[in-house]
């Protein structure tokens, strides 16, 4: 009895055994580890293909902002947002900042202090203010010549408004629901109706040169506007919208606000460091107040009767009792403080500050109590030839960036005057002449140092340099007095001012001719030998630079406004072929080394190459946002692209590309034979049976995702792969679910639940036959 009775247990567990061992076996590589290698297996290297413009593509991207070389096309949507322009709407309690390079608007809520909106409007926003009676917001955009309106109820922009040129800043007239836009570039002020968001008027009578500022006194009705240059504020009738009177203040106006308190209005005088107060009554100047270093803008708050003054140079705050007219605090800011303004919701003033932030200041304390992020803008470029360097200017930061074109890292950054421009490089004493638009005046950089040597003062508003290697002369476009000053390159002395047409922008010198060609309304050549005009040339509409080709002794003038190219033969002076290009042709450089034009798209941010043997356009090249400047260098013959509205130079390789494909491997394990599973790579998707899963990819980062597989859980889903100049590999384990999800192991064509009922039948009739014999035998 004991015996069988062992059998029928070793049998149930021999039954237990197989069940477990089917079990066991259905999940043999349930511990498999995931493991990721790079392979060493050679590349084939693909030469690319000539529709993908071979000859010419952006090798580096070069980051000024932490000087970071990147290969390929790289924009740097971190850098400065250059908010500028700052204004308060009372019927929802929200703050408007424009932000100059960014080409929009940010939305704060007062209430929060936090950015709950960005609004895109044209191009450079500046100046803004809010028209109570609509409820709409209005942003001057500086470069593109027009006004944005965003309702304030949907924060949306629903018209744009053309203006006059370089418009910078705006006012409302609450006496006659109009607002005024103060055009720098034109010297005059539109006049929008509220009502329609139509120009009504133009206001040019009266209106002194570049003005910069507006404001409204509620008063008496009028406006008044800032004249940069002509160191005066005009005073403009609202009821007739004409000029009345001319106040003369201090030098440099800019900023202007009016102070409902007391009826004046404070004028921040940039270049005399001071404040004018006008009295709107008598329109006289009756107190000027000394404050920080070229104050910009000021704001008035009416909850203490103050006015706060932004000292850009000085980087702080001046604030001004209206009752007293003496300053009673000074603010320190770090950096460079723009515009304030003033919101009556909460009684803080907002100032932009340090291009990409707004610091908030309480006005019960006058202290800073915030800092909000909103948010260098490198312009023109030249090559030094003796040192092989690359010098950029950077227009916001008042600097000029040192590149080594070897390394193509920045090596220096010089300061210079406000606002450098134009760049050119002397060859016969090693100097680089930067052009500072803003400080009317000329920085001269030691080559050997990097140090600046000189300043030389110049006509107002400099803009471009053009050496002339033929006389040793430095020809400096001064764009607000219509002239070109001469610099003597061995003095660094201004020896003749040449007259010029309007609005003189850039200049470059002819070897063939001996003749310096200057871009204004068209192209003045003038004669080397003699500094005078000699002829006048017709181009398209809003010329900016100009390059000449020594291969063919053209010359090629961009034209913003007519997006073309107008070539000039240096020998007859005459225009024999205009060439359309992207959209607002900005800079221009020739290629020494392949005979090609580079035409700098502003608004396409792309650059156009025209082959200069048959004047056509071969190919379109993508580089950083809104590019400006652009030079070749011999040395290493690339071609090196500044992009304002990135913070980055784009650096254009002119020899054929090697595009390097490199396979990708992703190898699962764990699922059963002919189980088909999906792999996502960089947003493409496969799927297969066998266990391998190949794609390839350039040098860079991407992402991936294993798709799902009924019963099995994968690890890992999903991940990055870096691929870097090789190829890489990737193991995937599937696993089976958990044992309390798993399914349990059955016979083909036979259920689990059968399978037990065998069991139990076996198991039942192995008893039986062991205990009835038994039985039966007890009962004989």
């Amino acid at each position: 009895m004991k015996h069988l009775i062992i059998k029928t247990i070793v049998l149930f567990i021999a039954l237990i055994f197989i069940g477990t061992s089917f079990v066991m076996v259905y999940t043999r590589d349930s511990n498999i580890s995931i493991i990721g290698n790079s392979s060493n297996t050679n590349i084939t290297k693909l030469t690319q293909k000539s529709s993908q413009n071979n000859s010419e593509y952006v090798k580096y991207t070069l980051d000024l902002n932490n000087n970071t070389l990147i290969n390929g096309t790289f924009m740097d949507t971190h850098n400065g947002l250059s908010p500028q322009g700052v204004s308060f709407d009372s019927s929802n309690g929200y703050v408007y900042v424009t932000n100059h390079c960014s080409h929009s608007v940010s939305v704060i809520n007062g209430s929060m202090n936090k950015v709950i909106a960005t609004i895109n409007v044209g191009s450079g926003p500046c100046g803004i203010a809010f028209d109570s009676f609509n409820g709409e917001i209005y942003a001057v955009n500086c470069r593109s010549c027009d006004v944005s309106v965003i309702n304030g109820s949907t924060n949306r922009v629903i018209s744009a408004i053309s203006v006059g040129a370089y418009p910078t800043a705006v006012a409302f007239d609450s006496s006659n629901g109009y607002v005024y836009v103060a055009n720098g570039g034109s010297n005059n002020v539109s006049v929008i109706n509220g009502s329609t968001n139509k120009e009504i008027a133009t206001i040019s009578g009266g209106i002194g040169c570049g003005p910069m500022g507006v404001s409204f006194d509620s008063s008496n009705g009028y406006v008044y506007v800032t004249n940069h240059c002509s160191h005066s504020v005009s005073v403009i009738n609202g009821s007739m919208n004409k000029v009345i009177a001319t106040i003369n203040v201090g030098t440099f106006p800019r900023g202007i606000a009016f102070d409902s308190s007391n009826g004046y209005i404070y004028v921040t005088n940039r270049g005399s460091d001071n404040v004018s107060v006008i009295n709107g009554s008598t329109n006289r100047v009756i107190s000027v107040i000394s404050v920080g270093v070229c104050p910009t803008a000021v704001a008035f708050d009416s909850s203490n009767g103050y006015m706060y003054v932004t000292n850009w140079a000085s980087k702080n705050v001046s604030v001004i009792n209206g009752a007293t007219n003496k300053v009673i605090a000074t603010i320190n800011m770090g950096l460079e403080p723009n515009v304030a303004a003033f919101d009556s919701s909460n009684g803080y003033i907002y100032v932009t500050y340090n291009l990409r932030s707004v610091l908030v200041i309480n006005g019960l304390t006058n202290r800073i109590i915030k800092e909000i992020n909103v948010g260098s803008e490198p312009t023109e470029v030249t090559l030094d030839s003796l040192n092989g360097y690359l010098y950029v200017t950077n227009l916001e930061l008042c600097t000029v960036s040192v590149i080594n074109g070897s390394m193509n890292k920045v090596i220096a950054n010089i300061n210079v005057g406000t606002f450098p421009r134009g760049i050119a490089f002397d060859s016969s004493n090693g100097d680089v002449y930067v052009a500072n638009c803003l400080s009317s005046n000329v920085s001269v950089i030691n080559g050997a140092t990097n140090r600046v040597i000189a300043n030389i003062s110049v006509g107002r508003y400099p803009t471009a340099v053009a050496f002339d290697s033929s006389n040793g002369y430095l020809y400096v476009t001064n764009w607000a007095a219509n002239k070109v000053s001469v610099i003597n390159g061995v003095t660094n002395k201004v020896i003749a001012n040449i007259n010029v047409g309007s609005g003189s922008s850039a200049a470059t010198f002819d070897p063939s001719n001996g003749y310096i060609y200057v871009i204004n309304a068209g192209v003045s050549v003038i004669n080397g030998a003699t500094n005078r005009v000699i002829a006048n040339i017709s181009v398209g509409r809003h010329p900016t630079a100009v390059a000449f080709d020594p291969s063919n002794g053209y010359l090629y003038v961009t034209n913003w406004a007519s997006n073309n190219v107008s070539v000039i033969n240096g020998a007859t002076n005459r225009v024999i072929s205009t060439i359309s290009v992207g959209n607002r042709p900005l800079g221009v450089a020739f290629d020494s080394s392949n005979g090609h034009v580079y035409v700098v798209n502003y608004r396409s941010s792309s650059i156009s190459v025209i082959n200069g043997a048959t004047n056509k356009v071969i190919a379109k090249i993508s580089v950083g946002s809104e590019p400006c400047g652009i030079a070749f260098d011999s040395y290493s013959r690339y071609i090196y692209v500044t992009n304002s509205g990135s913070g980055t130079v784009s650096i254009i390789s002119t020899s054929s590309l090697i595009i390097n494909y490199y396979t990708l491997k992703l190898t699962e394990s764990g699922l059963s034979s002919g189980t088909s599973w999906s792999v996502t790579f960089n947003e493409s998707t496969q799927s297969s049976m066998a266990d391998t899963i190949s794609f390839t990819a350039l040098n860079g980062t991407y992402s991936y995702s294993i798709g799902a597989v009924s019963g099995y859980s994968v690890s890992p889903s999903s991940g990055s792969i870096t691929v870097n100049g090789k190829n890489v590999s990737e193991s995937i384990t599937f696993t089976h679910s958990s044992t309390k999800s798993q399914p349990k192991p059955s016979l083909p064509g036979i259920s689990i639940t059968a399978i037990y009922v065998i069991i139990g039948l076996v198991i039942a009739i192995a008893v039986m036959g062991t205990v009835v014999p038994v039985m039966m035998r007890k009962r004989k």
